[in-house]
């Protein structure tokens, strides 16, 4: 059976031709992960829908108290956004660390999002900075959906088969407001998240945290927040609480985290991915 190719060149033209999608189709931009299925068979789909050619998918901006970063927008081109680096930092940080070069500049976050894994680095941020989706589907419209209600689990997600991611919305920064994240893995190049830690700290001038939100991915189907570290950390400096915040998030692994999803690996390296988290903030 021939695949149909559809490669929109505006999201009129994607509403379009989202309408010619049926349960086995796919849409693809960077296509790491999707071109692996296809080669090896796994994946036959009817149609293929090309989103990469869609420029306002691609960009990185500002507006009316917002960032908007378009769906396909590579991790590279997000790690080297000044706008992010400046005021969403952990995003950035969460792009640079995605695999290699080679995948960083093909692979991006729509794609990432849409397949879901635990590991994937750029969710937890998103999570972490309450990014919404806009999703556009086969009837013209647009809908804005907060990330967790996109994500329901290791490779599953929301969307109906006519519908496409085309952006995603986060706040902006508040004045004093900083946000980082890091993951640990087996290797340090090249790696799959074995913990992927970010967080978002307030912090006064002298040093002081006095308002705080953190969250861990790869531990469990979806990133989750450590609620008992934010409340520990409140009028703290980020150099006194390592030890106690790294058993948080030991508890909360032995907890959530099952035994045979490297569960004592984990455990036993939270400590060392709070401290190299926790120092981006002093």
């Amino acid at each position: 059976m021939s695949v149909k190719n559809y490669a929109p060149k505006n999201i009129e033209d994607l509403f379009s031709d989202l309408a010619k999608m049926t349960p086995k189709s796919k849409i693809i931009a960077g296509g790491t992960d999707l071109n692996i299925s296809l080669h090896a068979g796994v994946v036959k789909p009817d149609a293929l829908l090309y989103v990469g050619g869609i420029n306002e998918m691609r960009q990185i901006v500002k507006t009316d108290g917002k960032v908007e970063i378009g769906a396909a927008a590579t991790m590279s081109e997000i790690a080297k956004s000044r706008l992010l680096q400046e005021g969403l930092t952990a995003i950035a940080d969460a792009a640079a660390d995605v695999g290699s070069a080679q995948i960083r500049n093909n692979a991006t976050i729509g794609g990432s999002v849409a397949n879901a894994s635990p590991a994937g680095d750029i969710l937890v941020p998103l999570f972490l900075l309450k990014a919404e989706a806009v999703i556009a589907n086969s009837k013209g419209e647009l809908r804005r959906v907060p990330i967790p209600e996109v994500l329901l689990g290791p490779g599953k997600n929301s969307l109906c088969y006519d519908e496409a991611v085309i952006k995603f919305l986060l706040p902006l920064a508040l004045p004093g407001q900083r946000s980082a994240f890091v993951k640990l893995g087996f290797r340090k190049a090249v790696t799959v998240a074995r913990i992927g830690l970010a967080a978002s700290l307030d912090m006064t001038e002298d040093g002081l945290i006095k308002a705080a939100e953190m969250m861990v991915g790869a531990i469990s189907p979806v990133p989750l927040r450590i609620e008992t570290a934010e409340q520990y950390m409140l009028g703290k400096r980020p150099d006194e609480i390592v030890e106690t915040v790294g058993r948080m998030l030991s508890d909360l692994i032995i907890e959530k985290t099952p035994k045979e999803f490297d569960r004592d690996y984990k455990i036993g390296a939270a400590c060392g991915a709070v401290d190299n988290l926790l120092k981006r903030f002093y």
